[in-house]
């Protein structure tokens, strides 16, 4: 899949990024390619996993930093949403929210496997 195709799959602001990567999109590709392994997102199953709400805290708000950059709006809002939770102590909601993001992740990953 080529990069502009993307739009049509995943939620992705390539203009945007592409900007932020002076146009170079040799590199744009490089670092959306290593989100598919991207090991934050691991940290963060195992801060569920743990219930530990600092940990969960930091590894959404580095993965909210990564997606802003690379335009993946949505994984953006919900790792947003993930760090106000934590941060106003609704523990639950951020447990359920790293939940439902579980999905999203997936079908990402899978969308940027693809790319050529």
């Amino acid at each position: 899949m080529k990069l502009q195709e993307l739009r049509n799959v995943i939620d992705i602001d390539v203009d945007g990024s592409l900007a932020r990567f002076s146009n170079m999109e040799a590199m744009y590709l490089k670092y959306l390619k290593r989100f598919i392994t991207e090991p934050t997102y691991d940290a963060l199953l195992e801060a569920v996993a743990n219930k530990d709400y600092k940990g969960i805290e930091i590894a959404a708000h580095t993965l909210k930093g990564i997606c802003g950059n690379l335009g993946l709006n949505t994984l953006y809002n919900d790792f947003n949403d993930i760090v106000k939770a934590v941060r106003s102590e609704d523990n639950a909601l951020a447990i359920s929210l790293c939940e439902q993001i579980q999905p999203k992740i997936a079908q990402t990953r899978d969308a940027l496997a693809t790319l050529d």
